[in-house]
């Protein structure tokens, strides 16, 4: 395992490459979209020409090969290479599509490739579990991985939780991604250098031994997952007044509320709009 190296698997546009970099690391980048490969090596040609930096323009797959992407030219976190997110996302209010095909590799084919990070960050919309589960059989792994954990299938979270377990990780942090622009790097830095850095909306935050928090077990951590599975179903992509603007019960909400105000009632306020946002939430692991 090399101490300096972290993989940014799902690079998107560089904001967790650019945090990596400022802290000293060195940083395997992948990435998809062959337009933010090109705009993240010119933005961080000086890292590239120093060989701090690679960039990859592979989508990370269960299988090697060409695949279909699915480009959400409006929200373009969105790009995914599982078809059921694409469908997820269209369901969501997503923008016109297109169906690009990219050549894939498996992440554990990477790592052989560009050598073993002490963390690699996983975040590619849906296909999260089968890049961590192409790590089995490796004779050796990073000390820390995090991935983005399924909102909508408890089944298949119980299966993240296995795949880490067979992989031998043991102690677990879960992490609310909504909260990450408020995490602040500690003064005495615990990974790398220390960097006065602001997390923006969408990043990936701070990771390894700087993870605010305590390490759990799995039993842990799946109980803390039993409450916030509970939010999701109150107000998740699948919940009661979830579902955007195509969940019914927002609709009737918004429909009374219309009612009411029409009447000149002040007071009634749309249950949807009420419960907090259940976020979403990265589970990360590490090896001791």
């Amino acid at each position: 395992m090399d101490e300096t190296l972290i993989y940014d698997v799902g690079a998107h546009k560089g904001e967790d490459t650019e945090f990596y970099l400022k802290k000293g690391f060195r940083v395997v980048a992948i990435e998809a979209m062959p337009e933010f490969c090109a705009s993240i090596s010119k933005r961080f040609s000086e890292y590239v020409a120093s060989g701090a930096l690679s960039v990859v323009n592979v989508a990370v797959s269960s299988t090697p090969g060409n695949i279909n992407f699915y480009v959400d030219d409006r929200v373009s976190e969105w790009g995914t290479a599982n078809p059921e997110w694409s469908e997820r996302n269209r369901n969501f209010g997503a923008g016109v599509g297109r169906t690009l095909t990219i050549q894939a590799s498996k992440l554990a084919d990477l790592l052989k490739q560009h050598g073993v990070p002490r963390y690699c960050k996983i975040d590619i919309e849906g296909n999260d579990l089968d890049a961590l589960a192409s790590l089995e059989g490796l004779s050796e792994l990073p000390k820390f991985v995090s991935i983005e954990s399924d909102k909508t299938s408890w089944k298949k979270l119980i299966e993240e939780f296995e795949t880490f377990e067979r992989l031998g990780y043991r102690k677990y942090r879960i992490m609310d991604q909504s909260l990450v622009s408020m995490q602040r790097c500690p003064t005495t830095p615990r990974e790398g250098e220390f960097v006065d850095w602001r997390f923006k909306h969408g990043s990936s935050g701070l990771f390894g031994d700087e993870l605010p928090g305590t390490w759990v077990s799995a039993l842990e951590a799946i109980e803390l997952y039993k409450s916030i599975f509970r939010g999701y179903a109150i107000n998740g992509d699948l919940g009661l007044f979830g579902g955007g603007a195509k969940s019914a019960f927002n609709m009737v909400g918004k429909v009374q509320e219309t009612m009411f105000r029409l009447k000149g009632s002040k007071h009634y306020l749309n249950p949807a709009t009420q419960f907090p946002p259940p976020g979403w939430y990265d589970t990360h692991a590490m090896r001791e």
